[in-house]
Formats: structure tokens, C-alpha cells, sequence
């Protein structure tokens, strides 16, 4: 579980967190949306560890694994940040790579006399 317990937060005069309190519990899935500058990335910080709140406290359970994709990323040189997530994904990426090339192959009159060797190696 991840508690936020009464936290206040204030980027210069702009108040962000008065008194917040919420708690997500194992298996919830939650969506976090609000304008610009209205505290999302603050938050996601505040329980990464990167930030603190001002007052209050946030708990995680041990065990407990917080996935966030930071907006500072840099330069990606062009690609989306969804392409930036898969190379980080290692051998899910490879996985997926070769099954869009399977579909193809698949699908192409010219490659039936390579499926024994892909019904072979994949079942």
C-alpha cells in the first residue's frame, strides 16, 4: 500500500498539497489528471522519493515497487517516449520485434516454403 498522510506541499507561493491524504492499495489501478502545474509530477516525485512533502508523510509498504517514467528525459532524438519505454523493456522488445516479422513472413505467399522452419522453432 502506498499512504499519503495529511501532506502539504508549496512551490514558491503556489500551494500544491493542503493537508491531502489518499492511499492506494495492492492491485488498484488509478488515473492522476489535472492542468498543468497542479501537482501530478510533484506527487509521482513525493512517492519515488525524489521530493518530500512539506508536512506529512508518505508510507509504502516494503516490497512495494513504484513504476514512473520521469518527463525529464532528455534528448530522444525524435522518438516517442512509448519507444523509449519498449527499448527499456530489453527482451520484451526482441520478443515483439520477432513477431511483427513473424506476421509479415506469415502473410507473404513467398516465405510458405520457410514456415516448416518457423512452425519448427515456435511450435
Amino acid at each position: 500500500m502506498i499512504r499519503l498522510d495529511n501532506i502539504g506541499k508549496q512551490h514558491g507561493q503556489q500551494l500544491l498539497f493542503v493537508e491531502a491524504s489518499a492511499a492506494l492499495h495492492k492491485g488498484e489501478k488509478v488515473g492522476l489528471v489535472g492542468p498543468n502545474g497542479a501537482g501530478k509530477t510533484t506527487l509521482f516525485r513525493m512517492m519515488t522519493g525524489q521530493e518530500y512533502p512539506d508536512e506529512g508523510q508518505v508510507s509504502i509498504d516494503r516490497g512495494v515497487t513504484i513504476g514512473y517514467f520521469s518527463q525529464d528525459v532528455g534528448e530522444m532524438n525524435g522518438r516517442s517516449a512509448v519507444s523509449e519505454v519498449m527499448d527499456g523493456a530489453g527482451p520484451v522488445s526482441t520478443v515483439a520485434a520477432e513477431m511483427k516479422a513473424l506476421e509479415a513472413a506469415m502473410g507473404d505467399p513467398d516465405q510458405a516454403d520457410n514456415m516448416e522452419k518457423l512452425v519448427e522453432r515456435y511450435g
